[in-house]
């Protein structure tokens, strides 16, 4: 009995000792590529959509997946810790990238709203689109702590920009 307890501490002491892996830039940057490249995906599913059952499927299966994307995303910029001033540059790229297709997406959503509207889906992609406001949000803030510090403003300005976006999607649907 007493072998198993100090088996068990013991292994539970090597758990702890371990160091924990810290995420490099290039990976941040290949899973901000994910998340741009699922992105893309939604928006031509939101622009292809005619109110057809298949494609409010096809939507809300891929918001799914951007929804993953997003939330790998953040986990990785969370467990970096601080990015040096050449790697926030490379990322700081990125985001100022996804930042303008985050709002042409948004507003792709707006523009579509009659017709999801019209077939019965406005509450289901509302739901959606909340969710995914909040998990953007959260990524900004993740980035924000991560980044250098001379990329902060910008990174606030983009959630900011990326907020105003996302508050007219949202009322434009009534959520």
């Amino acid at each position: 009995m007493q072998l198993r307890h100090v088996t068990i501490f013991g292994l539970f002491g090597l758990a702890l000792t371990k160091p924990h892996h810290k995420r490099t830039a290039a990976e941040i940057e290949a899973d901000i590529s994910t998340f741009s490249s699922d992105l893309t995906s939604f928006d031509d599913d939101i622009n292809a959509f005619t109110g057809k059952l298949a494609q409010a499927l096809a939507l809300l299966s891929s918001y799914d997946t951007l929804a993953s994307a997003i939330t790998t995303t953040t986990s990785e910029v969370t467990s970096t810790g601080d990015l040096s001033s050449s790697d926030s540059d490379t990322i700081y790229s990125a985001v100022d990238s996804l930042t303008s297709q985050i709002v042409d997406t948004l507003n792709d959503a707006v523009s579509q709203y009659s017709t999801v509207e019209s077939s019965g889906y406005a509450s289901e992609v509302c739901e959606a689109l909340s969710t995914l406001g909040t998990d953007v949000d959260d990524l900004y803030e993740a980035l924000e702590t991560t980044i250098d510090s001379s990329y902060t403003a910008n990174v606030d300005t983009f959630q900011s920009t990326i907020d105003s976006a996302f508050s007219t999607t949202i009322t434009t649907y009534g959520c």
